[in-house]
């Protein structure tokens, strides 16, 4: 129970402050201390499929291997209350990256639900949008973008 307990508390912080990665350069910092695991400065696809099961985890709170509609939507929620604190022309940036976790981009077969498994291919998507420059990570230059 307390690993579960943790497991939403990072939650909580890392979708909070991974739709900030894009307003700011200290917003773009803390992206990176979200999801670099290693702290190389960079974040690979490794690390995007570990965080995203790590929130997975979280946020399947009748842990059914899915995030029914109920269980996206309180995670789609507290990523959206981190987004509301800044300008509109912030917050459309914000949720390009932020979209990469939410329903319509992992639910590949439509079932109203997203597996565990979606969710994590649903990562290599993801990252390959954030990774603009195409090199095989994500940096601030490539969040700058």
């Amino acid at each position: 129970m307390k690993l579960r307990v943790k497991l939403l508390a990072l939650a909580f912080v890392s979708s909070v402050a991974l739709p900030a990665a894009a307003a700011d350069p200290s917003s773009l910092s803390h992206f990176l201390e979200q999801w670099d695991a290693n702290g190389d400065g960079s974040v690979s696809l490794a690390e995007i499929r570990q965080g995203r099961e790590h929130r997975f985890a979280a946020y399947d709170a009748d842990g059914d291997g899915y995030l029914d509609r109920e269980e996206q939507a309180k995670f789609d929620k507290v990523r959206e209350t981190g987004i509301a604190r800044f300008s509109e022309d912030d917050r459309i940036k914000i949720r390009q990256v932020a979209d990469g976790l939410s329903m319509p981009r992992n639910d590949a077969d439509g079932d109203g639900r997203v597996s565990r498994d979606e969710f994590l291919k649903g990562g290599e998507s993801w990252f390959k949008s954030l990774d603009k420059d195409g090199d095989g990570a994500v940096t601030l230059l490539d969040l700058a973008k």
